[in-house]
């Protein structure tokens, strides 16, 4: 057995170990569902960025700029990043207000309608299971390339090893695992950063490099990156491709179930947005400095396969221990995603789609368990089937969620015309809107679905139009009308000086953080691009 297994099978078992014992403390399904609503701001913080990456952001994403994107990514990851922060203080502090165990709940309860309820809890299970089918087939490959096993077998460990301690712990192990498996992955990759920055010429010459390898994938510095990847024409497509997923994946982080629930968590408002504007921070230098490692290794290598260009560069060009740190923090974050993803399909399921009738708290964990149990081996079966890449199947659920709930979720905040009507009509609008055009482009039906007609448009766009025209003739019912004015009452507890203070305080090494990355890329990489120097 080698440094790098023994290292990965350590990690599992600590994660399995702190499962169950976290397990043991839950006492009702507030605890299991929202972890008691007492989680601090390092806790949140570790399980948004852990949740938010997975395998697709060490292998699907950095393969993209391995491919020749690299400047496409570092534009939708800057959007990415943003989304955290807009999310939490436009969005998120709210959600926390509502007190619902699930987001589909918030929204059956803002809108007083169970049948929004439930249809936001299918879009959820159909999303989610398209990610724990991405994150499956990542840890699984993963797995594969460094023990040699069949793909199957890979598939089913890593379904055991994320069913095991999703299933007996709940949102308190999960939320727990997230973070220690985000320092895993964050030590792993900062110990194995310099050995392939090195490799591919150091970090200040590394773009100098990149621009004289004549085996450099087209357009990998350009402003439109890699057109091909894209699957665009022309530039200006290429720059309308990028600037489409940076809206999306914005919009993912400031609302969908596996990001903004986790405000739910949070011990308080502050807490939330202490850690919606430190995940930014945290998202988009990690991201940064993990693509720089990625595209560093085209000096080295020009001819990988590129989902797997990362976890070989790890394996090839780091000393044993550092490389395998960081290949255990690309499991790790695997796994976080999954675990986040299965137990979201537990609760939405028991909680928002079916009625079923439970005789206690009790009970209603044991079906949460049972269903979880389901959908992994649902993800394990999809997984064997190889039904596409890593970053695909993890962009379509993306897109999914941003589709669909984007208009309801903010205009349930901030809309006082709004009514239950509209908002039903308007997700559905925007979850058909966005699948179908999505289906018909991509079995090449109709080709018209790009740029500003991308599927995500479409979605958007059909999004708003039933949103008016479903509330047009309507008015809120008095149970919307309470629900929606009692989310803006701020509790006093969150007006307390000090902590006001000290959240404006984190707000601003965020804006320095920005300050100082927009500087980095404008010497590091425009300058000696553009031959400004």
């Amino acid at each position: 057995m080698n440094i790098q297994i023994t290292i990965i099978i350590l990690s599992i078992a600590a994660y399995v170990i702190v499962g169950f014992v976290v397990g043991n403390k839950i006492k009702n399904t507030e605890d299991y569902y929202v972890s008691g609503r007492n989680m601090p701001t390092f806790l949140i913080v570790g399980s948004l960025v852990a949740s938010m990456l997975s395998t697709n952001g060490f292998m699907g994403e950095t393969g993209w700029s391995y491919s020749g994107n690299f400047i496409n990514e570092m534009v939708i990851n800057t959007f990415t990043a943003a989304g955290l922060t807009f999310g939490v203080i436009f969005f998120g502090r709210y959600l926390r207000r509502a007190e619902t165990l699930t987001m589909p709940e918030y929204f059956g309860k803002r809108f007083n309608s169970k049948r929004l309820q439930r249809l936001s809890g299918v879009i959820t299970v159909l999303s989610i299971t398209c990610y724990l089918l991405a994150v499956t087939t990542g840890t699984g490959v993963l797995l594969s390339e460094l023990t040699g096993l069949d793909l199957i077998w890979c598939f089913l460990i890593s379904f055991g090893c994320f069913v095991s301690f999703t299933f007996y712990s709940g949102s308190n192990g999960v939320i727990i695992t997230d973070t220690m498996m985000f320092l895993v992955f964050l030590a792993g990759t900062v110990i194995a950063m310099p050995y392939l920055l090195n490799h591919g010429g150091g970090l200040g010459e590394l773009i100098s490099n990149l621009m004289n390898n004549p085996e450099a994938p087209e357009g990998l510095l350009a402003y439109h990156g890699n057109i091909a990847g894209t699957g665009s024409t022309d530039p200006f497509g290429a720059v309308i491709y990028t600037v489409i997923y940076g809206c999306v994946w914005f919009i993912v982080t400031g609302i969908s179930p596996w990001q903004a629930g986790r405000h739910m968590m949070a011990r308080s408002e502050n807490v939330a947005i202490r850690a919606g504007v430190i995940g930014s921070v945290v998202t988009a230098i990690f991201l940064l400095i993990l693509h720089l490692m990625a595209i560093s290794i085209i000096n080295v290598d020009a001819g990988l396969e590129p989902e797997r260009a990362l976890v070989w560069g790890f394996y090839n060009l780091a000393p044993a221990i550092a490389g395998s740190i960081a290949l255990a923090g690309i499991m790790a974050a695997g796994l976080s995603s999954a675990a986040t993803f299965l137990s979201i399909v537990g609760f939405s399921i028991t909680n928002d789609i079916f009625d079923f009738k439970f005789k206690d708290d009790a009970h209603k964990l044991r079906v949460s368990r049972l269903i979880m149990l389901l959908f992994g081996v649902i993800a394990f079966a999809l997984a064997c089937a190889n039904l596409g890449g890593i970053r695909v199947v993890a962009w379509l659920a993306s897109t999914l969620i941003a589709s669909s709930w984007c208009v309801v979720a903010f205009a349930g905040v901030w809309s006082k015309k709004l009514t239950a009507r509209g908002a039903f009509y308007s997700m559905l609008a925007g979850f058909i809107g966005f699948l179908v055009t999505k289906l018909l482009y991509g079995f090449g039906i109709v080709t018209i679905f790009y740029n500003f007609l991308d599927p995500f448009f479409i979605g958007i766009y059909l999004s708003v139009a039933f949103a008016i025209l479903g509330s047009m003739g309507q008015k809120r019912s008095e149970l919307e009308t309470e629900y929606f004015e009692k989310m803006h009452i701020t509790p006093k507890k969150e007006l307390d000086p000090k902590e006001l203070r000290r959240t404006k305080l984190y707000c601003w090494i965020a804006v320095i953080a920005g300050v100082v990355i927009a500087l980095f890329l404008i010497f590091y990489w425009a300058v000696p691009y553009n031959g400004w120097m």
